[in-house]
């Protein structure tokens, strides 16, 4: 193959990838679902479709429809309390002998795994009611605690503020957009809550949330997650330094939004693109 061909398979193939949905990895924070009594109580109704969403996707107006860990929730009125050690790479207590983690049974072909950091799994009285999964029944709901010290590091809030702990990792293998939602004090004391949620790749670093509520109200930090085919993630619950101790994270959701391909009009007008550099390179 001569130089020019060479140069115009590389013009064609490049034209290609940007007529395509998309091919670098990128992490965008959408929003926070609040939780207090003027959104319905959204977070914790997160699967109920008749309290409306900021950000749920479809037309289903709920979020986790394509995966959901809900962890160690305890059936309404609850009479037990749950404290149970949790070894770094935990299955977020999907395989607990008692109230164990509600998910789907198998993880979405999409998620090729996810994993719990080292902490505790927890639900006490006091404790957030949620909805199941199947959009209607109570729940006293529970979470995964992890020790937050380590730092300090930069937040949004300032230089060398911050500490974080490390609450769970997650592989997706999808090539287009997945929306994470994170929910978060839900454990009846704002102390036990983030400042932000923050979520890490090699190839994007830490992106945050915006500055959280601690004050015992659930709420979800969302997130897009694009083109993340092979990419492993990190979540961290970060808290300001002079009030950082333990964090809880209660449910993760995963919502697919598809990302259509490009039309036969689009490859046709990039080759187009390319014929006409061709045409203009035997000109010259």
């Amino acid at each position: 193959m001569n130089t020019r061909s060479i140069a115009i398979a590389c013009a064609v193939a490049s034209a290609l990838v940007m007529a395509s949905p998309g091919y670098a990895v990128t992490i965008a924070y959408v929003g926070t679902e609040p939780g207090g009594a003027p959104s319905g109580f959204a977070t914790a109704n997160w699967s109920n479709s008749a309290v409306a969403k900021l950000y749920a996707t479809g037309t289903s107006n709920t979020y986790g429809k394509n995966g959901y860990w809900q962890i160690r929730p305890i059936p309404d009125p609850a009479s037990s309390n749950v404290s149970e050690a949790a070894s770094s790479g935990n299955n977020l207590g999907t395989s607990a002998g008692s109230f164990p983690t509600l998910w789907p049974g198998t993880s979405p072909d999409f998620v090729s795994s996810i994993t719990g950091g080292a902490g505790t799994f927890v639900n006490f009285g006091g404790y957030a009611l949620y909805r199941g999964p199947d959009g209607s029944t109570l729940y006293r709901q529970g979470a995964l605690s992890v020790s937050v010290n380590q730092g300090p590091f930069n937040t949004p809030s300032g230089s060398g503020n911050g500490y974080f702990g490390e609450t769970l990792s997650f592989t997706l293998n999808y090539a287009g957009t997945v929306r994470v939602g994170l929910a978060v004090d839900s454990v009846g004391s704002g102390t036990f809550a983030p400042d932000y949620v923050g979520i890490y790749s090699p190839t994007t670093g830490t992106v945050y949330s915006s500055l959280l509520t601690r004050d015992g109200t659930p709420d979800m930090a969302v997130f897009d997650i694009v083109n993340p085919t092979g990419q492993s993630f990190t979540v961290a619950q970060w808290q300001l330094a002079g009030t950082n101790n333990v964090s809880a994270m209660s449910l993760v959701t995963f919502d697919v939004i598809p990302v259509p391909e490009p039309s036969g009009f689009t490859i046709l007008a990039a080759a187009g693109v390319v014929g006409g550099l061709f045409v203009r390179r035997r000109r010259s």
